[in-house]
């Protein structure tokens, strides 16, 4: 059983490329820094050869017939094991206690995830459920305990789950100790990708989320998640309208006009076009899709224990590091948190005073929120006339993305206050009205919450990284929980500056693509115990769409060369007895010489 499980710990893509990354030689010509080609490791290959034999063995023991030793065996044996690895790591984690969170004294999760509708209501709504008992605001234990009351709703879903993961699980293994994985990884990819689409919008999304994790996946498996869309039917205008009566009340007395069909649509919710009656200002109506809290409830709750099974088969035998289990947390947390459209309506309201209140952000803008007719399941702000950046002529775009990235660094560097998933959709140029020509920031469901010391850490671990102190860099990896604390300097060192010189020759760090880097920096951090914050991987994501915007205009755009100056202006305004700062700036401008560097 054990050496099942050793050998079914080695499917995962991450597993296969840090076994790689320790025993496989770089390849002739290839530029330092870039991921290395994914392929299976002497190690786990020798390891299963090993289980087989063992197997063998075994079954001649216990008098079974006797195994023929024919090409179609070599191949189906491996994935028969790793069929029954993942049947004991199921029994183990169905056998488990649910772990503890982490909780305030108003018993509320403590999170990363803004939290705008609880904190403004008192901890008591973190009790607060809909009419069936299913919990509101999203909480482990309380999920683990109504589905636990409810596990014939379960067993269907998990058996969904189970039904793609077992056999894709198995022929990945089978590829991976039959040294066909380099050849076989793109098309296993693509079987994930229809796996997810057919299990629903919950998995479609996770699939994104993990598309740009390269700490856990392959470049070649990152690229076909990325592919994952939310192509998901538009539910009936009368349901909708229905949802806007339970919540708002008739909908002539508060509409006086209402689009008859959706003008957008998406997994979650699909918007109207109206007009509010009192008011006379026309407005964009979201409504939540019918039963998608139960829906998401339920599939995280599958998820969770999906991500047992994971952490259970490849933790055994690898170095990584990852807990999938919080990973599952953290994502369905910031999804839960989207479907309470109150909680979303005051972010976007704390959002646009934190715009109105800030120099140089007067020419981005969000809706107005319309809190007299805003509830759980519907959102009412005002209409806005716009055109997605993307679809504008480059020189445009290269105007719209300077101000959305002054708005991006003082959200990251300033507020702590960070929109989480800033698609091309969410960005539009404004067509008409006083406001034309500025930009409109949309979505405000899932928003991150960064505390002071890690921003101040982000400025420094950037300056470390221009300067090439990469001491100091490790001593931000660490402070910032990247890293732990015993972590060996000594292979660290050169694993980053293997990585880190290549872009910092010619134009330094100002010439930096910062999300090839991240990818490059993560891929290569596999050779060491490595770990990613969860308001870090949302930060990734908000960084790489925000870059790959401008490079549409601009091919040469560089963030991290254009947040430059907005770093320094931070240096430079640092409050007294700020010393992290003060030795930030000091080591911007003079060496470890004592001479000025050059500009």
């Amino acid at each position: 059983e054990s050496l099942a499980m050793a050998m079914a710990s080695v499917v995962s893509p991450a597993s296969l490329r840090l076994s790689s990354s320790l025993a496989a030689p770089r390849a002739t010509g290839q530029r330092q820094g870039l991921p290395r080609k994914v392929l299976p490791s002497q190690r786990s290959t020798r390891a299963a050869q090993a289980a087989f034999l063992a197997l063998l063995f075994r079954s001649r023991r216990r008098r079974l017939p006797e195994v023929e030793l024919r090409a179609t065996a070599l191949d189906e044996a491996p994935q028969k094991l790793a069929e029954e690895a993942i049947k004991a790591a199921v029994s183990t984690v169905e056998s488990e206690a649910p772990g503890e969170e982490l909780v305030d004294e108003d018993g509320c999760r403590v999170s990363f995830v803004s939290q705008q509708w609880r904190d403004s209501e008192g901890g008591g709504v973190c009790d607060e459920v809909d009419e069936d008992g299913l919990p509101l605001v999203y909480s482990v234990s309380k999920l683990n305990e109504y589905w636990g009351q409810n596990s014939a709703a379960v067993t269907g879903r998990w058996g969904d789950f189970l039904g793609f993961a077992t056999p894709w699980i198995a022929k990945a293994f089978g590829a991976a100790v039959t040294g066909r994985w380099a050849d076989e990884e793109a098309a296993l990819a693509k079987e994930a990708v229809v796996a997810m689409s057919s299990l629903g919008p919950t998995f479609i999304k996770l699939g994104q989320v993990l598309s740009i994790r390269p700490d856990l996946l392959s470049p070649v498996v990152m690229k076909e998640l990325s592919t994952l869309q939310d192509n998901i039917a538009t539910f009936s205008s009368d349901e909708a309208r229905a949802i806007i009566e339970a919540e708002l009340g008739p909908i002539d007395e508060v509409f006086s006009e209402l689009s008859e069909e959706p003008v957008a649509a998406a997994s979650l919710a699909q918007v109207y076009r109206g007009r509010l009656k009192k008011e006379n200002v026309e407005v964009a109506v979201k409504v939540q899709r019918p039963g998608a809290l139960p829906t998401i409830s339920k599939d995280l709750y599958v998820m969770r224990k999906a991500a047992g099974v994971t952490t259970e088969l490849t933790s055994r035998f690898t170095r990584q590091l990852t807990d999938w289990k919080a990973l599952v947390e953290t994502f369905g947390e910031g999804l839960y948190t989207e479907l309470d459209f109150r909680n979303e309506a005051l972010n976007q309201r704390k959002m646009a005073e934190f715009i109105a209140s800030t120099p140089n952000c007067e020419d981005v803008i969000v809706p107005e929120v319309f809190m007299d007719y805003t509830r759980r399941r519907v959102l009412v702000s005002s209409w806005v006339d716009g055109t997605k950046l993307t679809e504008l002529p480059a020189e445009r775009i290269k105007e719209g993305i300077a101000d959305a990235q002054e708005v991006f660094l003082n959200q990251l560097l300033v507020w702590g206050f960070f929109h989480g998933d800033p698609h091309p959709g969410n960005l539009l140029l404004v067509n008409s009205g006083p406001d034309q020509g500025k930009l409109v920031l949309l979505d405000f469901g899932l928003v991150a919450e960064i505390p002071k010391a890690s921003r101040d850490q982000i400025v420094t671990a950037v300056i470390h990284v221009g300067t090439k102190n990469w001491e100091g860099l490790i001593d931000d990896f660490i402070a910032l929980d990247f890293l732990p604390k015993d972590c060996d300097r000594a292979v660290i060192i050169p694993v980053m500056t293997r990585v880190l010189s290549p872009y910092l020759k010619g134009g330094g760090a100002q010439a930096m693509n910062f999300a090839a880097l991240g990818q490059d920096l993560l891929s290569a951090t596999l050779e060491i115990p490595f770990s990613i914050p969860s308001w870090v991987s949302l930060l990734a994501r908000s960084i790489a769409t925000l870059e790959g915007i401008a490079l549409a205009g601009n091919p040469k755009y560089r963030l991290v060369g254009e947040a430059y100056p907005f770093v320094v202006r931070q240096l430079l305004r640092a409050p007294e007895g700020s010393t992290k700062l003060t030795s930030a700036l000091r080591e911007l401008l003079v060496d470890s010489e004592g001479r000025v560097r050059p500009v």
